[in-house]
């Protein structure tokens, strides 16, 4: 039987990084990966992003495998869990294991700043597909096309995004 954990510690090595140092180019629209699966043996995946003022997130949606867990740096994130809305603010955290519906807003009126974390890793090649698809685009995205860039890493939209209140 192989030792899972001995072939990751074995496959990793430690790194440090200082802040805006980053191990991977995959950024954009606020956010950048600070490092990959290939950096922790598949383990996670790690971010950094900033959410702009009454701006919504995703839609609502499901991981199929991943753990996700956002950390608040700054300002306050509205965090939408199945049906359950939460104001998580800077210093707070939100747990989001696979299966459960989620997504996130900032409705408030300065950044959120925030830290994010999910594993296993793999989801980044998601976001990189996604992201190349924003960036070849002028206006709001095809969240059709979205979904189905998304299908394809075990990830499914299951409804709206928060509604962000207008000026």
């Amino acid at each position: 039987m192989m030792d899972v954990k001995a072939t990751a510690r074995a496959s990793t090595k430690p790194f440090v990084l200082g802040p805006g140092e980053n191990r991977c180019d995959v950024g954009g629209d606020g956010w950048e990966i600070r490092f990959t699966g290939a950096d922790t043996a598949g383990a996670l995946v790690s971010g950094e992003g900033s959410v702009p003022p009454l701006h919504a997130g995703p839609p609502l949606h499901v991981h199929s495998n991943e753990t996700e867990l956002f950390f608040v740096l700054e300002g306050v994130l509205t965090v939408q869990i199945g049906e359950e809305r939460f104001e998580v603010p800077a210093g707070g955290l939100a747990w989001l294991p696979p299966g459960i519906p989620h997504t996130f807003a900032n409705l408030g009126q300065v950044p959120v700043r925030l830290t994010s974390v999910i594993t296993p890793a793999g989801l980044e090649e998601m976001f990189a597909e996604r992201l190349a698809y924003f960036d070849s685009i002028q206006g709001p995205p095809d969240w059709n096309h979205v979904a189905e860039i998304e299908s394809h890493y075990g990830v499914r939209m299951v409804g709206p995004q928060i509604s962000v209140p207008t000026s």
